[in-house]
């Protein structure tokens, strides 16, 4: 199993570069343009979260963004040190009265481009591992 990381402080600025070490690692793993776009949107997502929800972009809070190749899947752990939340607790964004809210789109985003979607807690902050695996070919 290959590994990469990239350690960013909380700004927003750094997504642009988080998006790019995630699209180059999407297409080294040899990912069509479809997906690869898929696991851009779904991951620097999920980067945002953690910039600004969870570190607040207190500048001195790092966002670390892990991404393995294993088998015919790419697994990437986003890790932020911020206090966590309940995945539980947020509003399905379809539901009528949420489709004008401008926040709260995020976990449906992850869960709608990719394979799977799981939150670790601590003290130390939230781990988001994210796993999209590769089509199965004919």
């Amino acid at each position: 199993m290959s590994s990469e990381k990239l350690v960013i402080p909380s700004k927003i600025e750094k997504i642009e570069q988080a998006a790019e070490f995630i699209e180059k690692a999407a297409k080294k793993m040899k990912f069509n343009d479809t997906d690869v776009d898929s696991i851009v949107i779904a991951i620097t997502e999920a980067i945002s979260n953690a910039i600004i929800h969870a570190n607040k972009e207190d500048d001195n809070k790092k966002v670390t963004i892990e991404i393995f190749a294993e088998n015919d899947s790419m697994i990437t752990q986003v890790t932020d040190e911020g206090p966590g939340f309940d995945p539980g607790g947020i509003d399905n964004p379809l539901l009528p009265n949420n489709l004008l809210k401008e926040s709260g789109r995020g976990i449906f985003i992850l869960n709608s481009l990719l394979d799977s979607v799981n939150y670790s807690f601590s003290e130390n902050g939230t781990v988001v591992t994210m796993v999209k695996r590769l089509p199965r070919r004919k």
